[in-house]
């Protein structure tokens, strides 16, 4: 069950016919690494906990539910809630690329204010819900299968928000923006030691 977040930053559930976008990974493709079995949760809560912030679960959910649709989202799993997180996290990466890419570099930059505070409100939408999803996982919220099946069923693509970031520092070297540099882990097939696979788990 998709929720929205309007661009004023209030939130309300979307039409249930609403396509998903598709765009983007699921955590094989995109994270491709081997992982110790017995440190999978963690692995995934420090991929998406971003040290900068303090986000509680329950800051993420007021945010995000409108309150004519808190029984429905009652009614979902702990990994349901945790999946339909980072998928609007996921859209908001999406968006906040979208806003970046319409900033033109050699124009003025009052002719593209509107487009720079949109991505970075959609830029601090989507790194402080996958932030609450980790506090849910330190919390107790979600186990570490549980963590790991919400990271499966949704959109989780690093490939994306390196993309994002990209785009904001170019942005940056012209515009001279005032922005935290993100605080989350971005992670490829080359990011340290590779365990020993014979007791791993691979993604």
């Amino acid at each position: 069950m998709p929720y929205e977040l309007d661009s004023t930053g209030t939130a309300a559930a979307q039409d249930e016919n609403e396509s998903e976008s598709d765009d983007g990974g699921d955590a094989e493709s995109s994270l491709g690494m081997t992982i110790p079995d017995d440190h999978v949760g963690a692995f995934v809560a420090e991929a998406l906990e971003d040290p900068e912030r303090a986000t509680a679960w329950d800051d993420v959910v007021d945010t995000m539910v409108a309150p004519a649709a808190r029984d429905a989202w009652a009614a979902l799993s702990p990994v349901e809630q945790a999946t339909e997180v980072l998928s609007k996290a996921a859209e908001f990466d999406r968006r906040a690329i979208e806003h970046f890419e319409a900033v033109p570099l050699d124009g003025d930059r009052s002719e593209a204010e509107t487009d720079i505070d949109e991505g970075l409100r959609c830029r601090r939408n989507a790194d402080t819900f996958r932030d609450g999803v980790a506090a849910a996982y330190g919390d107790g919220r979600l186990d570490d299968d549980g963590l790991v099946d919400a990271l499966e069923a949704a959109t989780f693509d690093t490939e994306v928000i390196a993309e994002r970031e990209d785009l904001l520092e170019q942005m940056d070297s012209v515009f001279d923006i005032e922005y935290s540099p993100y605080g989350g882990t971005l992670m490829d097939d080359d990011d340290g030691p590779e365990p020993e696979t014979e007791h791993g788990e691979t993604w």
